[in-house]
């Protein structure tokens, strides 16, 4: 997945001074990560192109000792100035600048004092108070994306459903809904409004995205034998008023397996879907359904309380399915949420037994994780996701990153 950033370097000495040195940045290739030592101007390259102008930090990087953005540059997830990192893999040049800041998979990161960084898809940073109403629109939030998905109801015709997506004014995360009778059947169309963190696993040019084939951050995809850690955790997950005439909902937490990376393929071959729900409806469960009725029982996760509800080969466009239950599904969640875990789990329980190539390989990559809540005909409602979720993967974490 690595492309070789092109690094241009130049030399230019002072009138006054006795040495001093400039670059210019230059941006990665596919994947590439924008800029190091930057001070986080408008953005760094990323990501399957460029993400913002070009992680210039200021004018020319000449203002003062410290170089423009000040002494401490803050910018992406959690850094502070300089070493600006967008995109997947490459690298790209350097400014001159703060210290050290992180940008997202399109350099996200700016500099304090900066203009905020924008995505590779020209996004700038979501703030409070921001929503979208567009469907497959998203806000973005630095190394995730607040995704106003609602594909289940535009794949039916004269589906009347009514969805936004926002950030609430204390800083967290939510979206409302009322989806009416769109004539779906079995319960396989739902809408999904979700925090995105990654990239879908379809591929560049899939009709099934729905949310840009470039990832979120710098952490995703990744190679299943790099995997060292990878789990999210949720200081609340709450829906809420929920209503309809026969409402039908569950929130959840899934994450995806594709078997090559979708962000250098245009059809990247989904390997598998693993899903957990963490609240549900009561009739979601009941088996009154062929989509999701429960044929499990005593399969769970060591050392946790998800639980094997439904497993098939052959899902949707044919790709695996595992379908876990946490607790007993309350319309209020909190906790960690170990991905590897249950990842490891099931390769260990079901190795073989899906699509080509059949089995789980090291060589497959985990593409995203998602947080979201499954919406069916006839429901309408709420969600919040509180500002404390945080992502992590080989023990770099990402939290929530809007625009002052």
């Amino acid at each position: 997945m690595k492309a070789p950033g092109i690094i241009r370097l130049s030399t230019c000495l002072g009138a006054l001074f006795l040495l001093s040195n400039c670059s210019s940045p230059a941006g990665g290739g596919t994947g590439g990560t924008g800029g190091g030592t930057s001070t986080g101007g408008s953005s760094a390259t990323g990501g399957n192109g460029t993400g913002g102008s070009s992680s210039t930090g200021g004018t020319t990087g000449t203002g003062g000792s410290t170089g423009t953005g000040g002494s401490v540059s803050t910018g992406g997830s959690t850094g502070t100035g300089g070493s600006h990192t967008g995109g997947s893999t490459g690298t790209g040049g350097g400014a001159t600048g703060g210290s050290n800041a992180t940008g997202g998979a399109g350099g996200s990161g700016s500099g304090t004092g900066g203009t905020p960084g924008v995505d590779m898809g020209g996004q700038a940073l979501a703030k409070k108070g921001d929503s979208t109403s567009v469907s497959k629109a998203y806000l973005n939030l630095g190394d995730m994306r607040l995704l106003n998905n609602r594909w289940g109801s535009d794949s039916l015709s004269g589906c009347s459903s009514m969805q936004t997506v926002m950030v609430n004014t204390d800083g967290s995360l939510g979206w409302t809904f009322n989806r009416g009778g769109c004539g779906e059947q079995n319960h396989a169309k739902p809408d999904f409004p979700e925090v995105e963190f990654g990239v879908a696993p379809f591929g560049r040019k899939d009709s099934n995205l729905t949310s840009p084939a470039y990832s979120s951050t710098t952490l995703l995809p990744i190679m299943l034998s790099d995997l060292k850690s990878a789990s999210v955790t949720i200081d609340t997950f709450q829906t809420n008023n929920i209503g309809g005439s026969s409402p039908y909902w569950d929130a959840n937490i899934e994450f995806w397996i594709s078997a090559k990376d979708p962000t250098m393929n245009d059809e990247a071959g989904v390997y598998a879907e693993i899903i957990t729900f963490v609240g549900w409806n009561p009739t979601r469960q009941s088996g009154s359904t062929t989509s999701y009725a429960c044929m499990i029982s005593g399969k769970t996760v060591p050392n946790s309380n998800f639980s094997l509800c439904h497993q098939s080969d052959n899902w949707a466009s044919g790709w695996r399915f595992f379908n876990f239950l946490a607790g007993s599904g309350t319309s209020n969640y909190s906790g960690k949420m170990d991905i590897k875990a249950i990842l490891d789990y099931v390769r260990s329980q079901y190795a073989s037994g899906g699509p080509s190539p059949g089995s789980f390989q090291d060589s497959m990559y985990l593409t995203r994780i998602e947080i979201g809540t499954e919406i069916d005909d006839n429901t309408s409602g709420s969600a919040k996701v509180g500002m404390g979720v945080t992502f992590e993967i080989n023990g770099t974490s990402k939290m929530i990153q809007l625009a002052q």
